[in-house]
């Protein structure tokens, strides 16, 4: 029923700090999948890590740049195909096994913005559509149109064009996705997680851009970001005010990021804050496959209210309602794994 509200009630950070040790979660890579130029899926057999390319220096981030073509390119990978997350459980063998087990379905960037949330200097506000069904908790983003302003705009742009420099995807992909699950809180969380680049020894690499003045306030989120990610190596390319980058890019280990630039308290509260929200939510979540807005706008209160509307797939509710699991498994089975699911 729309219009009705529930609310959490943020702590301290202290107490967060004592729910969860950050090393306990650790989570398991369960597959991958990629997203084709022309925004299809593509099966979790066939994806592709992009791989690091040869570059020379310096490099102009903002050649290109163009006001509207910009922003666009800016927003390309702002809002994640959230639906590919949910055809890779339909076909793969593997994905339904995972879900059996598993009380929360989210994106990586989602667990991020949770988590932050007490160590935002800039108190950012964030808007996410949750719903609960048979039981598993599904997280998306809510795709709306950012009032930014033409800074952030033209610096969001010099990080696509950065990656755009540095890596290599295979011919007719545009981003790749490892699909990953662990445990946060009480709850098992499996989550898709976009992964930039692997290294030639194997790392795994996120790459970004940061002005050299601002690393240190910049390492801590990518390093929760990271980590939610099961990404072994930062990558950043350090920038001028004019969209240069004339050095070679900072390697930062996630053990080096955690010893120099983020403390141990820190950790283990941004992934006690991030349970203790996933427990809440679960709780107060009814088993209707309703969405709810879950919303935090400053202060001390995460809210959540319910809209009377829907967003899970109609294939997907097909999918999974009224089907005993050995049947669904064997649907699985039947597959065709080389050709993507419609």
């Amino acid at each position: 029923m729309a219009g009705q509200r529930k609310s959490y009630d943020i702590k301290g950070t202290s107490q967060y700090s004592r729910m969860q040790d950050y090393s306990s979660y650790q989570p398991s890579e369960l597959g991958t999948f990629s997203i084709s130029e022309d925004g299809d899926f593509i099966n979790c057999n066939t994806a592709k890590i992009p791989t690091l390319l040869d570059y020379k220096l310096p490099l102009n981030l903002d050649e290109g740049y163009n006001g509207t073509e910009g922003k666009d390119k800016a927003r390309e990978t702002t809002f994640p195909q959230w639906e590919k997350g949910l055809k890779w459980i339909h076909g793969s063998k593997e994905g339904y096994g995972s879900v059996s087990s598993v009380d929360i379905i989210a994106s990586r960037g989602i667990l991020k913005d949770i988590g932050y949330t007490n160590h935002n200097q800039y108190n950012n506000p964030w808007k996410f559509e949750a719903c609960k069904f048979k039981g598993k908790v599904y997280l998306r983003k809510v795709d709306e149109e950012e009032d930014e302003n033409e800074w952030c705009i033209r610096n969001s742009y010099w990080g696509k064009k950065f990656e755009e420099y540095l890596i290599q995807q295979e011919t007719g992909t545009k981003a790749t996705y490892r699909m990953l699950k662990g445990k946060i809180g009480k709850k098992t969380v499996l989550l898709s997680a976009e992964v930039d680049a692997i290294s030639s020894d194997g790392k795994y690499m996120e790459i970004k851009t940061c002005f050299a003045n601002k690393i240190g306030v910049k390492v801590p989120q990518a390093w929760w970001q990271s980590y939610l990610g099961k990404v072994d190596t930062l990558y950043y390319g350090l920038k001028t005010k004019q969209g240069m980058v004339y050095d070679k890019p900072t390697e930062i280990s996630m053990t080096d990021a955690l010893t120099k630039y983020v403390k141990k308290d820190t950790a283990n509260e941004m992934i006690g804050f991030t349970g203790d929200v996933l427990d809440w939510l679960y709780g107060a979540l009814p088993d209707t496959d309703e969405t709810w807005i879950l919303e935090y706008t400053g202060g001390r209160w995460i809210f959540l209210r319910s809209t009377g509307e829907k967003f899970l797939p109609n294939w997907y509710l097909q999918f999974i309602e009224g089907k005993k699991e050995e049947e669904l498994v064997k649907q699985v089975e039947a597959l065709t794994l080389s050709h993507p699911v419609n």
